[in-house]
């Protein structure tokens, strides 16, 4: 009788009652923390019972997907798995018409989902319509105690979403099995608002250390209420190069302009209250108070110059995400704000103080709109800017006044 020559890694072992057991057993070379081309070897060791046959079909599976892994050969996803879903939503209308940073995170968070080592192969190479409600809780814990509660959530609100496409797109009845998992989709914590105190010592310690970028960055965003991604002007994909607050959109003591590079929609915001006949000052009788005097002043003190206002000082160009991290971090530190503290937290701030001063229709600044402006809508836009201002600096002053007299 002719030998059985084995697949590699296929051993064979005698159990104590007679016969053999079948063993795939993952070489020493493949094990953690190996890699190949930025992966761990997705395949295990693993018994594959007494089954001489059936044993040695499942071997070669397995060297096969060692190879694959050793060579860096991923190749097309297998039709009607997971990873070919989650490929097939990344061409969907809805992915592609998310913001670049949505569409990251949702990158990431597929790949995680994906990467997921299951016995013998991993989570996306699953066949999708097999994937329960037991799965995906099974999937939630697993995911809980290697990435956190925060992303593990993130990561099944990403799941929920492809599969609720895929249904409306197949027209099934098919029930979701990452709906209802009694899990909060959201962080538990928002983000901090940052006070007007701390505010000031940002920009003073900014300033300090040689980084007016950062302090007028922080005054465009707490006064103006806009969001950080508008206020560096990050470059993320085509059309990013017009958002943002530019030198020429600046008129000093008059308005402040800001484009919104996509929809061509450009937001005048007044930096004067209207002219009050009774000011002992000329200047407000005849113009009208400087609604934003911080900001102006943080204005004043950069260089005049052509484009984006907001530059990295060391390399004259747009601040990229990276560096601004990086940055208010060490202006942070130094000024010995908490670990809390972040450059969202200006426009929160600023929020609050706007509600504070009982501005609760914050739009005219902020910018949040939900239907395409007309000409007329426009025009008013601006004068309700103009009374938020307004009322903003008198409770800014009706503060100051109530610490003077404690």
């Amino acid at each position: 009788m002719a030998k059985i020559i084995l697949p590699r890694y296929l051993r064979a072992k005698r159990l104590a009652k007679g016969g053999k057991a079948y063993f795939w057993e993952r070489p020493s070379w493949a094990k953690p923390p190996a890699e190949k081309f930025g992966r761990e070897c997705p395949v295990e060791s693993e018994a594959l019972g007494t089954d001489l046959s059936a044993a040695i079909g499942k071997a070669d599976m397995l060297n096969a997907a060692l190879d694959d892994w050793r060579t860096g050969v991923q190749g097309r996803p297998a039709e009607g798995t997971v990873s070919a879903l989650f490929g097939w939503y990344r061409g969907h209308v809805r992915f592609l018409e998310a913001s670049h940073r949505t569409r990251e995170d949702y990158r990431e968070m597929m790949a995680i989902v994906e990467s997921v080592q299951l016995k013998t192969t991993v989570f996306g190479q699953r066949r999708a319509v097999e994937v329960n409600a037991s799965h995906a809780d099974a999937l939630y814990r697993l995911l809980i105690k290697q990435k956190g509660e925060r992303q593990g959530a993130y990561c099944m609100q990403v799941c929920r979403r492809v599969w609720n496409e895929a249904i409306r797109a197949k027209r099934v009845k098919d029930p979701n099995p990452f709906s209802r998992m009694g899990i909060k989709m959201t962080a538990k914590k928002g983000n901090r608002a940052n006070t007007r105190a701390e505010y000031d010592l940002f920009r003073a310690k900014a300033r300090e250390m040689g980084h007016q970028s950062m302090a007028a960055a922080a005054a465009i965003s707490f006064e103006l209420l806009r969001r950080v991604s508008d206020v560096f002007g990050y470059i993320n994909e085509p059309g990013d190069e017009e958002r943002g607050f530019f030198w020429e959109d600046y008129q000093p003591g008059v308005q402040f302009a800001m484009r919104q590079g996509k929809t061509g929609y450009t937001q005048i915001i007044p930096l004067r209250g209207d002219p009050d006949p009774d000011s002992d000052d000329p200047d407000v009788r005849a113009r009208g108070a400087l609604l934003y005097p911080e900001l102006e002043a943080e204005l004043a003190r950069m260089e005049r110059g052509q484009g984006h206002i907001v530059i990295n000082e060391r390399t004259g160009e747009r601040f990229t995400e990276r560096e601004v991290g990086r940055r208010l971090r060490s202006i942070r530190e130094a000024a010995g704000l908490p670990k809390e503290f972040t450059m969202t937290g200006f426009r929160h701030g600023g929020a609050t103080e706007m509600g504070d001063a009982g501005i609760y229709d914050i739009r005219p600044v902020s910018g949040h709109r939900t239907l395409q402006q007309t000409a007329t809508y426009n025009k008013a836009t601006q004068e309700k800017a103009r009374s938020a201002g307004t009322a903003r600096q008198r409770h800014i002053a009706e503060r100051a006044r109530k610490e003077v007299d404690r």
